[in-house]
C-alpha cells in the first residue's frame, strides 16, 4: 500500500504533463484565432506558436513579429511605396469619379459621400498623417468589392446573426447582418465591440450604418484597423483573408470582379505598383 501512493502520485504528474503538452500543441495550432501564450512568442501564418526567425520573420502573422528591413527578395508591404495626406491622396474629384460609376438603380446612389469618408478615415490615429497610397488603393477594393461596386449599403439577404453573448447581447426584434462597406462584418458581437471603440449604439441601433454614411465608413474602417491593418507586410491576397476569411476558393484573379483586379485598378489610378503579395 505504501509503494502504491508514489506510483498514483508519479502516474497523476506523468497524466497533467502530457496534457499540458497537448494542450499547449492545440493551442498553437490555432494561434491564428486565439494568439499566443506567451509574450515573446509569434504566431505564424500556418497557425503554430514560436520564437524563431520561421514564426516571428517574414511569415509572421501575429505578435512581436521581427520583419523591419527585411525584404527576402520581394515586395509584399501594402504599407510600402509613396505616401501622402488620406486629402490629396482622394481628391473630390477623384472620389466623384469612382462614385460615378455607380449605376442609378443601386440602393446605395449618392449615399457613400467624400465628406463622411474623410471624416470618418480621420478619426483613425493611422491616417492622420501620411498614408500609403497602396494601402487605400487596398480599402477602396475591399470597400468597392464589400458594397458591390458602391451599390449597395446593406446585404440583400437580412439574416438575424444573432448569438448567445453575456458582453454584446442581440437587442429584440434587432439582426446584425452586413452593412456599409464591409458587409462580411456579421453578428452581434462585431457590432457591439465596433459601437464600442467608436462610442456608437451599433448594438441597440444596427441600423445606423446604413442610415449614415460616415458611420458606415467608420464602421467598416474599425474592422479594418483591428483585423487588417496589422497584416499589411503580408501582402494583398493575405490580408484578403482577413476581411473574408482563409479560404480564398470564392475568387480568382482571372475573375473579371475581383478584388485583385479592383486592387489593381485602384493602385493605377492612384499613381502607384501594387505589391506582389497578391495571391493568397
Amino acid at each position: 500500500m505504501t509503494m502504491q501512493k508514489p506510483i498514483q502520485k508519479s502516474a497523476l504528474i506523468f497524466s497533467l504533463f502530457i496534457l499540458a503538452i497537448l494542450a499547449e500543441t492545440v493551442f498553437s495550432q490555432n494561434c491564428m484565432d486565439t494568439s499566443c501564450p506567451g509574450l515573446k512568442e509569434c504566431c505564424s501564418r500556418w497557425g503554430f506558436c514560436g520564437t524563431g526567425a520561421d514564426y516571428c520573420g517574414f511569415f509572421c502573422f501575429s505578435g512581436p513579429c521581427n520583419i523591419k528591413g527585411k525584404s527576402y527578395g520581394y515586395d509584399y508591404n501594402v504599407d510600402a511605396g509613396p505616401r501622402g495626406k488620406i486629402e490629396t491622396v482622394i481628391t473630390p474629384a477623384l472620389f466623384d469619379s469612382i462614385m460615378s460609376k455607380v449605376e442609378s438603380n443601386c440602393t446605395a446612389k449618392g449615399f457613400y459621400t467624400y465628406n463622411a469618408f474623410i471624416t470618418a478615415f480621420k478619426s483613425f490615429g493611422a491616417y492622420k498623417g501620411k498614408v500609403a497610397r497602396r494601402e487605400i488603393a487596398a480599402i477602396l477594393a475591399h470597400f468597392s468589392y464589400g458594397s458591390k461596386n458602391f451599390c449597395y449599403k446593406e446585404e440583400i439577404s437580412k439574416e438575424r446573426y444573432c448569438s448567445k453573448s453575456k458582453k454584446y447581447p442581440c437587442e429584440p426584434g434587432k439582426n446584425y447582418y452586413g452593412r456599409g462597406l464591409l458587409q462580411s462584418i456579421t453578428w452581434n458581437e462585431y457590432y457591439g465591440a465596433a459601437g464600442k471603440h467608436l462610442g456608437l449604439p451599433l448594438l441597440k441601433d444596427p441600423d445606423l450604418v446604413a442610415r449614415s454614411p460616415e458611420v458606415a465608413f467608420k464602421f467598416a474602417m474599425w474592422f479594418w484597423n483591428r483585423n487588417v491593418r496589422p497584416a499589411l507586410y503580408l501582402g494583398f491576397g493575405e490580408i484578403t483573408k482577413r476581411v473574408d476569411g482563409r479560404e480564398c476558393g470564392n475568387w480568382r484573379r482571372d475573375d473579371t470582379k475581383n478584388k485583385v483586379k479592383q486592387y489593381i485598378e485602384f493602385c493605377e489610378m492612384l499613381g502607384v505598383t501594387p505589391d506582389q503579395g497578391l495571391d493568397c
